[in-house]
């Protein structure tokens, strides 16, 4: 049989992709780096020419998609035609629809990084998804207090103290998503926190109460259609 070159961009691309899909269907721990190479059709030394372990696919794995978020909301911020709020609104609006269409898997990946031997890779994630996505939250803030909606006089520290709330409010959320049965009425306590995370988001802002969902209710109605 002829082998098959592929560009190095593309081969990666390809490792990660399969990656995900076993991930989600066999399991994180079940899934071996010789599944990933037999369903690819490369050989061990392809994999490992990328990758350096099963684990270093997975960073490689969630920082795509954090990396496809990004962009998601680099191109809502940089809409001149929206005013502050409506770039808040709009990115909560596209964020959400983008997770829910990855639901099953973004849980399953999500499942995987709360295992206690992720600790370190979720620490290393947090810290790099907070230092590319403060910088774009700054100018939202920064629109915002030249609009007149947002009262601070740090804008680039605020940004990082609301990413801050909202990250560990997400891991929260998580938590309660992954592990249904362990509350009597899990969705009431999740939309409890966030109205709680929108709150305290408005008072760090000095915004208007009410005025910047977290989260619209149709992503959130989306989440709880099927536990898995």
């Amino acid at each position: 049989m002829t082998r098959i070159v592929k560009a190095p961009d593309e081969r990666r691309s390809e490792l990660i992709t399969c990656a995900q899909k076993l991930f989600y269907t066999k399991g994180y721990e079940s899934t071996s780096v010789s599944d990933i190479v037999t369903e690819v059709g490369v050989a061990k030394g392809t994999f490992y020419y990328y990758f350096e372990s099963k684990q270093a696919i997975l960073e490689a794995l969630v920082a795509e998609l954090s990396e496809q978020g990004l962009k998601l909301y680099e191109a809502i911020v940089a809409d001149k035609t929206l005013n502050a709020v409506q770039k808040w609104m709009r990115t909560a609006q596209v964020i959400g629809d983008w997770k829910i269409e990855r639901k099953a898997e973004l849980l399953a990946l999500a499942r995987v990084m709360q295992a206690d031997e992720n600790v370190l890779l979720r620490h290393k994630l947090a810290t790099q998804a907070a230092q590319v996505t403060t910088p774009e939250l700054a100018k939202i803030i920064a629109q915002g207090i030249a609009e007149g909606v947002f009262e601070t006089d740090y804008p680039e520290e605020t940004a990082e103290i609301v990413h801050a709330i909202s990250t560990a409010f997400s891991g929260t959320i998580t938590g309660i998503l992954l592990n249904p049965d362990r509350y009597d009425d899990p969705e009431a306590l999740v939309r409890r926190k966030i109205e709680a995370l929108q709150t305290a988001t408005e008072r760090v802002l000095g915004a208007a109460p009410g005025s910047l969902p977290v989260i619209d209710k149709q992503t959130l109605c989306a989440w709880f259609e099927k536990w898995v």
